[in-house]
Formats: structure tokens, C-alpha cells, sequence
């Protein structure tokens, strides 16, 4: 499956106005919704400690360009070696349990009406991004590519779709609002909006890069000897 692509990054000034209102919103928001931002520039932004993340996968060979390509995205300098990543992690509190947990979501969407007589899935996806709603509540939105939108464009227009991620419905998307503008948006629900800010950026990290091929697990995370 080709990964979707990754929209160009945001002007400098979209990207003050989504950090405007995350400044008063603690510690792990900002620090997400920087990892986030500061890497679609390309640039590393990971300055913590340095440590082995040992994963447990059947599909170890096929997942581990895509558990590194995630640890691309959060801005974290990392190699593999077998089942081992060595990683800098990002200079955030708890890091190194959410990272982990971050780099093994399986990340699987779909989009699906009732019976499932139009079904699609991540393939569906060309660009990610997250974003605030009108209420400046933090989204991730997955633009559909042009085989997508072609499903789109030839059903029936009242027809409702329901999106969902890793188990995880959302609410349901008529076709006339996709025919219209092509966007499927995952809303961060509910608690504070650190934590919906998180959960934004981590999904768009996870969607970024297509799902994981089987089942992987994080079986120990340890400091880097000599590291620090």
C-alpha cells in the first residue's frame, strides 16, 4: 500500500495561529503540537534521552520501516537493528511510555456506510493534517486521494458514512459534504485539551504513514548505555 503523502507545510503565520491558543493549555500540549508542527519542516526536533525501544512482531521485516518512518514524523533521530530501535526521545514528560505506545497504534481506518456496500480504508488517504474547529478544538483531517473521491462522486449523495480508527467510531459524514469538499475529519473528543491536542497529533502521525501489517509490541524500553 503507498503511504499517503504528507501535506506541504502550513505558513508561518497558520502556524502561530494554531499555536496562539495551545500556550495555555500545559506543558504536554505544547510539546506535542511542536513535535507536530516543527517536523513537517523537516527539522529534529527529539532532545531527550536516548534509549533502545525492543519490539515483539511476526511481521518484524515489514513493520520496521513503518515504525521508523513514525519516529520520522514525531522528530526523533532513530535506527533499527532487528527488533531494537535506538531512539532520542522527545524532551517530554512520560516519553518514554507514550512514544512506545505512540509507535505501535496499529492505525487502521476505514470509512464505511451501515451495510457496507461502500467501503473504503487507508488507502483512501492522500494527505493528513490536524487542524482547530470552529470552537478551536484540535482535528485531524485526512484529505481523500482521486480514487476515493471517484467512489465519492458516483454514490448517492444522502448516503452517510461512518469513519472509524482502530475500533474507534466517529460521527458519521454524509457523501453530499465529501462530493463537496473531500475531507474526512477525526474530532479529539473529550478532556482537557492537552490531552485532545495529543491525541490529534498522535493520529495524524499513526495515519501519515498507513497501518501496521500484524500486531506489534513494545517488550521493554531501556536507557542507552553511556548515553547522556
Amino acid at each position: 500500500m503507498t503511504p499517503p503523502h504528507k501535506l506541504p507545510p502550513r505558513p508561518k503565520a497558520a502556524t502561530l495561529f494554531m499555536a496562539a491558543p495551545i500556550v495555555f493549555i500545559g506543558a504536554m500540549g505544547v510539546a506535542v503540537a511542536v513535535l507536530w508542527g516543527v517536523t513537517r519542516f523537516g527539522s529534529s526536533t527529539a532532545t531527550g534521552a536516548e534509549v533502545e525501544i525492543s519490539f515483539s512482531s511476526p511481521c518484524m521485516d515489514a513493520a520496521a520501516p513503518l515504525l521508523l518512518a513514525r519516529a520520522e514524523q514525531v522528530g526523533m533521530p532513530a535506527q533499527m537493528e532487528g527488533s531494537v530501535m535506538t531512539v532520542t526521545l522527545p524532551d517530554m514528560q512520560d516519553a518514554e511510555r507514550l512514544i512506545p505506545d505512540l509507535l505501535v497504534q496499529p492505525g487502521h481506518f476505514s470509512l464505511t456506510d451501515k451495510d457496507g456496500s461502500l467501503s473504503l480504508d487507508n488507502g483512501a488517504i492522500d494527505e493528513v493534517a490536524i487542524d482547530l474547529d470552529d470552537a478551536g478544538m484540535p482535528v485531524t483531517i485526512m484529505k481523500l486521494n482521486a480514487g476515493a473521491r471517484a467512489v465519492i462522486k458516483d454514490a448517492d449523495a444522502e448516503l452517510t458514512l461512518i469513519p472509524e480508527f482502530d475500533g474507534n467510531s466517529f460521527a458519521e459524514v454524509r457523501v453530499s459534504l465529501l462530493q463537496e469538499s473531500p475531507e474526512v475529519s477525526l474530532y479529539s473528543g473529550e478532556g482537557r485539551t492537552s490531552v485532545r491536542m495529543k491525541r490529534a497529533a498522535d493520529r495524524a502521525i499513526v495515519l501519515a504513514h498507513g497501518p501496521l501489517p500484524c500486531t506489534v509490541r513494545v517488550t521493554g524500553v531501556a536507557a542507552v548505555q553511556g548515553a547522556g
